[in-house]
């Protein structure tokens, strides 16, 4: 059941076409990156058109130059985020020797995604309760747990992956690890992001076991 006041129509219907010259589209990618950081930080109910022009540095009524609603803009900052990370992925499954090899390549995208896309990260862990409900985010969110569970079936079809496990619990835990750096990691911080994905894909894919000699 919809909570009121939400839609599970896809705000991407009533999304403005255009934007007009090279300037209104760098003003658009402008809108995007503002509401990015006022929709992690302030929660997506909470925050206003206000809050988003505020940080954009324009006026509210300019906003609905570009987009026809919040939830408009919302859904566009996650589409452009989960295509983006859909096409790493495939090209990472595809460039890859094999399962084994397409499992590590996909974490390391992964965490390094999350890294560098800390706000719609936080937006889709924190508001997944409201955005679950735009067909083409959940879309977007099933074809990349297909992505990742199509690598893990196809290592354990090959005897390279354990199979007491379901494809599905994998992706989750393995994912749940993954995203959780968000709460923790600091790009200023004594570790770097490539020291955490050798850890991390390490420690997931090996555990903490000594090695049998």
């Amino acid at each position: 059941m919809t909570p009121p006041g939400k839609t599970t129509k896809s705000a991407t219907g009533n999304r403005r076409k255009s934007t007009g010259s090279p300037i209104g589209q760098a003003r658009k990618e402008s809108v995007l990156l503002a509401a990015a950081k006022v929709f992690a930080e302030k929660g997506f109910s909470s925050a206003t058109v206000r809050d988003v022009a505020d940080e954009a540095g324009m006026l509210s009524g300019s906003l609905y130059y570009y987009f026809d609603s919040k939830e408009a803009i919302v859904e566009q900052v996650l589409l452009d985020y989960l295509d983006t990370v859909i096409r790493e992925y495939r090209a990472a499954v595809a460039d890859a020797a094999g399962p084994a090899e397409a499992l590590r390549e996909l974490m390391a995208r992964a965490l390094l995604s999350v890294a560098r896309n800390r706000y719609q990260v936080l937006i889709l862990q924190n508001d997944w309760h409201y955005v679950q409900d735009f067909p083409s985010i959940s879309r977007g969110q099933n074809e990349i747990a297909q992505i990742w569970m199509d690598v893990i079936d196809a290592g354990m079809a090959g005897g390279v992956f354990r199979k007491e496990f379901s494809a599905r619990m994998v992706y989750r835990t393995v994912m749940g690890a993954v995203q959780a750096i968000i709460r923790w990691f600091d790009p200023d911080g004594p570790i770097t992001i490539d020291e955490i994905i050798h850890i991390e894909t390490e420690l997931l894919l090996n555990g903490v076991n000594v090695p049998a000699r």
